[in-house]
C-alpha cells in the first residue's frame, strides 16, 4: 500500500510540474508576443528613434494650406448658414472636408418649429453649397445621446454620409 501511495504522489508531482512548465511557456510566449507588438508599434510610430527632419512638415503645410485657402471667416460663414433657415440659430459647426472640398458645416435649428438643418458653406467664396431638408429636432436623440461626444464621429442620423458628425463642438 505504501508503494501505491508513493506512485500516486509521483504522478501528482509530475502533473503539477507539467502544469507549471506549461504555465511558464504560455506566459513566456505572451510576453514575447507583447514585446514584439510594442517594438513594431514603436518602430512605426517613430518612438525610440532620433529626431528626424524631413523636407515636408505636415503641420506647417496644413497650416499654410488653410491660411492660403480659407478666405471666409467662420463667423461670416455661420451668419450665412443661419440666414438659410427661417428663425435659424447656429448651434454648432466646424471646418472640415466634405466630399473632397474644404468647407464649413453648420448645424442650424429653428427652435420655434423644432426643425434642424445642415448647411454647408464654401470656405473660399462664402457660397452656400448645400442646405438639407429640415429634420425634427427630436430625431437626434437626447442631449446625452447623438449630440454629445466625439465631433468627428460618424453619426448615423438623417444626414449620414454628408461628412457631418454631430456633437456640441469643442
Amino acid at each position: 500500500m505504501s508503494r501505491n501511495l508513493l506512485s500516486k504522489k509521483v504522478i501528482i508531482a509530475a502533473i503539477i510540474a507539467a502544469g507549471a512548465v506549461s504555465a511558464i511557456l504560455v506566459a513566456s510566449s505572451i510576453a514575447q508576443a507583447t514585446a514584439q507588438q510594442l517594438q513594431q508599434k514603436m518602430m512605426w510610430s517613430g518612438e525610440g528613434m532620433p529626431k528626424i527632419n524631413g523636407s515636408v512638415n505636415v503641420a506647417n503645410e496644413t497650416s499654410d494650406f488653410i491660411s492660403e485657402n480659407v478666405k471666409v471667416s467662420f463667423v461670416t460663414a455661420a451668419q450665412t448658414a443661419q440666414g438659410q433657415v427661417a428663425d435659424g440659430k447656429v448651434l454648432g459647426g466646424h471646418l472640415g472636408v466634405v466630399q473632397g472640398y474644404l468647407a464649413y458645416t453648420f448645424f442650424v435649428a429653428n427652435t420655434g418649429n423644432q426643425t434642424a438643418y445642415m448647411v454647408i458653406v464654401d470656405v473660399g467664396n462664402g457660397e452656400v453649397l448645400y442646405t438639407s431638408q429640415g429634420q425634427p429636432l427630436g430625431s437626434f436623440g437626447s442631449m446625452s445621446g447623438h449630440w454629445v461626444g466625439d465631433w468627428h464621429g460618424g453619426w448615423g442620423g438623417p444626414w449620414k454620409g454628408h461628412g457631418f458628425g454631430w456633437g456640441f463642438w469643442h
